[in-house]
């Protein structure tokens, strides 16, 4: 079974459990404790995704590290992709939870990267120019590239929306260098 297949299925498990139990804030806060740590401890990761490491060792691991910061459902669903063997899907499922989570309420992110930090009020303004085109909350992160020379790129679901400096100059360059070049005045 394809990740993506497999990491859609547990998410969805999840997220209706959670939605049930009504504890979707604290499952989805939860999730992104675990998926943080490991992205942060390259070690914690190594333990838990590899094959040869006995599902109990990993639950120890897992009650160890985080104890009584997770629910009972969090932690059984660790426990089950352990057991299921699934834990190198944790990172995909993490993503796909917070994917459906954000659609029940309303949510939509938007990857936002400019040459220079936003200021708060220019968030803010272009955080509800995206809820108006969407119709949707739309939450921004955002990121500092200075390649891209000026202006902004946004990428919110599958559309990609380039403002950027760097881009303009490419069209224009390209714009250039199809443009005939002709004399002008000269004769013979």
């Amino acid at each position: 079974m394809l990740v993506s297949q497999l990491a859609s299925r547990y998410a969805q498990a999840i997220f209706e459990l959670a939605s049930e139990k009504q504890v979707l804030d604290a499952v989805e806060r939860e999730l992104a404790m675990v998926a943080n740590a490991l992205n942060e401890n390259k070690d914690l990761a190594a333990l838990l995704y590899h094959p040869q490491v006995p599902a109990e060792v990993k639950r120890d691991t897992v009650m160890k590290l985080f104890g009584s910061e997770l629910t009972e459902y969090v932690r059984n669903f660790l426990f089950l992709l352990f057991d299921r063997r699934r834990e190198t899907a944790l990172q995909a499922i993490i993503m796909e939870f917070r994917t459906l989570a954000n659609q029940a309420r309303n949510i939509l992110e938007a990857e936002v990267t400019s040459a220079m930090p936003l200021a708060a009020d220019q968030e803010k303004g272009l955080a509800a120019k995206l809820s108006a085109v969407t119709g949707k909350n739309v939450v921004l992160k955002t990121a500092v590239d200075k390649g891209i020379l000026g202006g902004i790129i946004v990428k919110i679901g599958d559309k990609l929306i380039d403002g950027s400096v760097k881009r303009q100059l490419k069209v224009l360059q390209s714009a250039l260098l199809k443009t005939e070049v002709t004399k002008i005045g000269v004769t013979n």
